[in-house]
């Protein structure tokens, strides 16, 4: 991506709202509770690449398991497989 782009990203646990300066001024929803696991989705508009794999190591780094990461801008043919990592059409 050399691009902005618009991604959502979603993580097993809660983050509070209070992370969204720290992560690049990203929209952080959390769902459930209670009676069903927890999880935050995680959108906005980022700069580039680097501003990615920035958001994704922090999340790593606060041990949130990662669930998912989609483009929401990019063409379809272009946005990496995330089970295989390979460009172009899932294998799912």
């Amino acid at each position: 991506m050399q691009d902005p782009a618009v991604y959502r990203i979603r993580i097993s646990g809660r983050l509070d709202a209070s992370w969204s300066e720290m992560l690049s001024g990203m929209t952080v929803t959390t769902t459930g509770g209670r009676d069903t696991p927890e999880t935050t989705m995680l959108e906005g508009r980022l700069l580039d690449q680097a501003a990615l794999t920035g958001i994704i190591n922090t999340l790593s780094d606060l041990h949130l398991p990662l669930l998912s990461v989609e483009c929401l801008d990019c063409p379809q043919s272009t946005q990496p497989d995330i089970d295989t990592g390979v460009r172009g059409t899932s294998t799912k």
